[in-house]
């Protein structure tokens, strides 16, 4: 693969080795993202207002303290969760509420997370962050890749 380049030839014929930056023997196909940090695909064609999120589960602290972890966490523990993953400017307060209060301005939202979280149980966290006007979290359990799941609007 030296080509024209005698610096290369000799260099290849000296060690038996390729150079580190020699063009690949035939065109490669893009790969495929197929690892647990991937977005799942119903979240990905909603509309752009919703962001989708993902959270590792924090399995460490939850089954320290007896927590199950098939359950979504506290208020208290989201608030932690974003200011952990998300990093947002001044304080962070989170608040659980109903899915009712949300559910005729976010359906297709609701029914999105719905599809892709273990035993379609979402939870609606109301997460307010300095000055700015507080965000909806619409999350639920993905226990296959260790996730919380959902989207931010």
């Amino acid at each position: 693969m030296a080509g024209d380049n005698p610096t290369l030839a000799a260099a290849n014929e000296s060690t038996g080795l390729e150079p580190l930056n020699a063009q690949p023997k035939s065109p490669q196909p893009p790969k495929q993202d197929t690892s647990a940090d991937s977005i799942p695909t119903p979240l990905t064609y909603l509309p752009s207002q919703y962001k989708p999120i993902m959270f590792p589960l924090d399995l460490g602290s939850r089954t320290s303290n007896n927590q199950s972890i098939s359950s979504l966490p506290s208020a208290n523990q989201f608030e932690d969760l974003v200011k952990a993953k998300i990093l947002p400017p001044g304080p962070t307060r989170a608040e659980e509420v109903s899915v009712g209060t949300i559910s005729d301005s976010y359906a297709d939202a609701l029914d999105a997370v719905r599809d892709v979280v273990d035993d379609r149980q979402v939870k609606v966290y109301k997460v307010e962050t300095g000055v700015q006007k507080g965000e909806y979290y619409i999350v639920g359990l993905h226990l296959k890749s260790e996730r919380i799941i959902g989207v931010r609007v």
